[in-house]
This record gives structure tokens, C-alpha cells and sequence, in this order.
């Protein structure tokens, strides 16, 4: 697969961030062990972001060390990807969620940020 870095200056995205039209927030929801933050990984991979090499090991979204230790997601985390789709940019907010029961709460506040289109 080949990745195409898009190189933008901080002008740029926040220009865009500013039109509501050209903004997505997007997110993992699932139980436990579904491959939520592997996903994020190769979102993150195809940003640029990740190398291919770590993609889908790297748990990048997972930042708290406990999360690191145990792989597996109990705070939810979010990132700002920039993305083109016929030639317009857009910018995507990012939500990977936990997946485990006992941290729905953060669940239920990434849903609330989740576009229901």
C-alpha cells in the first residue's frame, strides 16, 4: 500500500476546521477485544502517522501506561487526521473507546462528539 504524505501548515487546517462542513468526528465502537485500537493503528498508518512495521502493535492511541500494560483501552482518546475526498480536504476528530463494561462513561461521552450521519 502506498501512503501519500500530505505536508499542511497549521493556517491550513485551521482554516479548514473553521468551515463545520469540512469537519467529521468519527469513532470505534465495540466490546472488548474487537480490534478497536488496531483499527486507529492503520488509520494512523495510512495518515502517515504510524509505520507500517508497528502498525496494529503500536496501541498509539492507548497513552496511559496501565492501558500499555494490560492492551487494552480504558480511557477514551481522540486525534485530528486531515483527509481528501474529491479533491476537498476535510479534517477527521478521531474517537478510539474502550471497550470494556466497566468503562462505558467513557463511552458515552465520545458518543455524544460522534457524527450521526
Amino acid at each position: 500500500m502506498a501512503v501519500r504524505i500530505i505536508e499542511k501548515k497549521i493556517e491550513d487546517i485551521l482554516s479548514i476546521m473553521r468551515n463545520p462542513a469540512q469537519v467529521r468526528n468519527a469513532g470505534t465502537l465495540a466490546h472488548v477485544d474487537h480490534g478497536k485500537t488496531t483499527t486507529t493503528d492503520s488509520l494512523l498508518m495510512g495518515a502517515g502517522l504510524l509505520s507500517p512495521k508497528v502498525a496494529g502493535k503500536a496501541l498509539a492511541m492507548d497513552y496511559v501506561e496501565i492501558e500499555q500494560l494490560r492492551q487494552m483501552t480504558v480511557k477514551a482518546a481522540n486525534i485530528s487526521l486531515y483527509f481528501e475526498y474529491e479533491g476537498k480536504p476535510y479534517i477527521i476528530n478521531f474517537v478510539d473507546t474502550p471497550g470494556h463494561v466497566d468503562f462505558t462513561g467513557h463511552v458515552t461521552r465520545s458518543l455524544r462528539v460522534m457524527d450521526a450521519r
